[in-house]
């Protein structure tokens, strides 16, 4: 009797932990959900980004009502071009939309110029969803990676053009990023205004002219360029930047790049 019922258990534990038990059925199940869930959300890979390199003292580019969650080790002064009472105004729609408080900038200063702030002064520098605004990323990238202290942390993210209502739009090329730094972005203003007005706005041509001279007046908020991780990363490797890569990663909505001041690197010689 007491056989048969020793017999019966182990039956059924192997049953319920065998290759078609139980945990077998939960695992397969486990990995069908996975596989249907796609690129892990950018919140989460944001706060494993965070907390895994934020450490000390820095500075968040342009948080407006989305600041990035950092660990407690790291202190956060936060930087926009604006006071809170003139981003309120300039943002509002974006501030109605999202229904999150404004985060009042402790210092009003061109997010890519950085001028008040020293060489080698910070630990780590945040810019989520700014460099597509700007009209010359390497003098920003430049000025980045001039305040942060040997081995500091530049946190990126930026959409996903593929994701976003960029996606019909031609991915921004080294060779035109290269001339915006070299000669530049006024040289190239014009012809992304008529690339919005055509492919995001989807004006007829005859239009066109008009709604690029009111951009020319208005200074819009527009994505000046637009990447893929595979695109940014290409940009990178020509750029040649004093940093290394320390993680890369493409979420549902947007990619996020992490680079470290090395002091033993220098900005390529200009060619």
């Amino acid at each position: 009797m007491r056989r048969r019922l020793a017999e019966i258990t182990t039956a059924f534990l192997r049953d319920l932990t065998g290759r078609w038990g139980f945990t077998r059925r939960a695992r397969l199940k486990l990995r069908d959900l996975v596989a249907r869930s796609g690129p892990p959300r950018w919140e989460a890979a944001r706060d494993d980004l965070s907390f895994r390199y934020l450490r000390g003292d820095g500075i968040e580019i342009g948080a407006l009502n989305m600041p990035l969650r950092v660990p407690p080790s790291a202190r956060v002064r936060y930087v926009d071009h604006a006071s809170a009472d003139e981003l309120r105004e300039i943002y509002a729609w974006e501030l109605h939309i999202h229904g999150w408080p404004l985060v009042p900038p402790d210092v009003v200063d061109d997010g890519e110029r950085l001028r008040k702030f020293e060489d080698e002064s910070l630990d780590f520098v945040i810019a989520n969803h700014m460099l597509e605004h700007v009209e010359d990323p390497i003098g920003a990238l430049h000025h980045f990676l001039r305040v942060l202290r040997p081995g500091g942390i530049l946190f990126l993210t930026l959409p996903d053009a593929r994701r976003t209502f960029d996606g019909r739009r031609p991915r921004t090329t080294v060779e035109h990023l290269m001339g915006d730094h070299r000669e530049g972005p006024e040289v190239s203003r014009r012809e992304h205004y008529e690339e919005w007005a055509r492919i995001i706005e989807s004006l007829p041509e005859e239009q066109v002219p008009a709604r690029v001279e009111a951009f020319a007046t208005e200074r819009p908020r527009h994505h000046f360029h637009v990447w893929e991780l595979d695109t940014f990363l290409e940009f990178l490797i020509a750029l040649q930047p004093p940093a290394d890569l320390e993680a890369a990663q493409a979420t549902e909505k947007e990619f996020a790049v992490i680079l470290r001041k090395n002091p033993g690197k220098r900005w390529p010689e200009p060619g």
